[in-house]
């Protein structure tokens, strides 16, 4: 395992025990599926517009995976492919923190209070206030492309396609 949980109190978050490679497979989020205006806080992963994995473990009630562990940061370590799987975007040190942007899943649920966090990060490029509207921003669309959920990767994709008039589509 060349992840661990560390911290106490406020903070905890996941650390790489061992170095890891740009690619790497780090994470796969679980939990049980339900419905975007069900999710309380911090404690899912948006994995489609209407739906979240709530980071419950199934097998163990009230407890949280491991997952629920790995926090924001506007200058990630890793990226999400697929739905549910957290890769690493580049090279990780061993003891460096692993981290995600949450605008890689994040999405505005017609029903759902609106998500809002401020960003504790203290990166230079910190954008203070983290949304479910971070996906849409045209910085953060160039950095992250091919690093955003599948269904949001495919919203931007889309809209990159009406953007230039084209009409593309995989067969």
């Amino acid at each position: 395992m060349k992840l661990e949980i560390r911290g106490g109190g406020d903070y905890k978050g996941v650390f790489a025990r061992l170095a890891i490679k740009t690619g790497e497979r780090l994470a796969i989020f679980g939990g049980r599926v339900i419905h975007v205006t069900k999710e309380i806080g911090d404690y899912g992963i948006q994995i489609d517009e209407n739906f979240v994995i709530d980071g419950a473990s199934v097998h163990s009630g009230d407890l949280y995976e491991d997952t629920f562990f790995i926090n924001h940061s506007c200058e990630p370590s890793a990226g999400i492919k697929g739905q549910i799987f957290l890769v690493a975007m580049k090279d990780i040190a061993e003891n460096e923190e692993v981290t995600f942007d949450y605008a890689m899943c994040l999405h505005e649920t017609k029903g759902a209070a609106p998500y809002r966090m401020e960003c504790q990060c203290g990166r230079t490029s910190c954008r203070k206030v983290i949304t479910d509207n971070d996906w849409k921003i045209q910085e953060l669309q160039k950095k992250y492309d091919g690093w955003f959920s599948w269904y949001l990767q495919e919203k931007i994709d889309s809209a990159k396609g009406s953007a230039t008039g084209c009409n593309v589509r995989a067969v």
